[in-house]
């Protein structure tokens, strides 16, 4: 019986965190506009410098938002259960142009239209919703909701776990992989999907009888299958003299209005990722740090992401 009122209980917050989060979305300042990153020819190669742009976004974008570990490599257990909340703070680029956006054109719906303007973030904050269900033979699912704070973008994603080793022999670490599956949901110009594989490893610690210490890392691939939507750059004019001619055309010339951005294969858009974390459970309340660290490449470099998560293991 005691069981079945924790399970309730985790389960009221997690109906309570979804109806509160859309509530916050309403607001929008940080919701993405791809019409700031400039409009690439109809024959523009991956290499183009508008496309760059593109592609470096949606990198920085999908690292922020993909669906992380967030847990150690063994699972719950058969009968395990747990339901967490976790605040995650990403590294952007916050300098780099394609986060600036264009002379009358800014990236952000909430920043002011001039070039360097203030109000883009130096990082997203991304609250999120973690649920995880132990299953037979050493495996688990899990569900993820992130939500990118001020916009009215979320995540959701779908990630399995298996353990390959549980920490059988005292110490002899477990090991697991684990494969997650993220769409993007509430951006009116960008369609992204993220599929993510890991390797973990973790060793845990008994502390006086009471709690339990467990670290663990591991290295994984993160990939971004990416498309944008129909975009019209007609509502833009740049006024800005300092900006070439042929830059300031905003209704299309010949051309028209409409256009759209290449599509980003998994294998154009892809990179590593290591994390390491440390999780410590009293009873059936659990608290973890995570460190993400991406290595994106090109202009968008290495960046950093900083988790923390306070969960209910019942």
């Amino acid at each position: 019986m005691r069981r079945e009122r924790q399970r309730v209980f985790a389960f009221g917050l997690l109906v309570a965190t979804m109806t509160v989060v859309p509530s916050v979305a309403s607001a929008n300042p940080f919701d993405i506009s791809l019409r700031g990153l400039g409009r690439p020819p109809s024959d523009a190669t991956l290499d183009h410098p508008t496309v760059l742009r593109y592609k470096n976004l949606s990198s920085e974008l999908a690292f922020a938002l993909a669906p992380r570990p967030l847990a150690p490599a063994e699972t719950l257990g058969v009968s395990g259960f747990e339901f967490s909340l976790a605040s995650t703070t990403a590294d952007i680029n916050d300098q780099a142009d394609y986060w600036q956006g264009q002379p009358g054109s800014p990236v952000f719906e909430g920043v002011l239209p001039s070039h360097g303007s203030r109000g883009v973030p130096t990082a997203f904050w991304v609250p999120t919703v973690h649920v995880r269900k132990g299953l037979p033979m050493s495996t688990e699912i899990g569900i993820t909701g992130a939500y990118l704070a001020w916009s009215e973008m979320t995540m959701l994603g779908v990630e399995g776990k298996v353990a390959l080793h549980e920490s059988y022999f005292r110490w002899a670490p477990a090991i697991s992989a684990r494969g997650a599956v993220g769409r993007l949901f509430g951006s009116s110009d960008l369609d992204l999907m993220t599929i993510e594989v890991d390797g973990l490893a973790s060793l845990p610690f008994g502390v006086g009888g009471m709690a339990q210490i467990t670290p663990y890392a591991g290295y994984g691939w993160l990939f971004a299958d990416v498309n944008s939507h129909v975009l019209d750059e007609t509502p833009y004019k740049v006024n800005d003299e300092s900006v070439p001619v042929a830059d300031r055309e905003q209704k299309g010339g010949e051309r028209g209005s409409l256009y759209t951005f290449p599509r980003l294969m998994w294998s154009d858009n892809s990179h590593g990722r290591f994390f390491v974390g440390l999780r410590v459970n009293v009873a059936m309340i659990e608290i973890l740090y995570e460190l993400d660290v991406g290595f994106l490449g090109g202009e968008a470099g290495t960046l950093h992401s900083h988790s923390f998560k306070i969960g209910f293991d019942v």
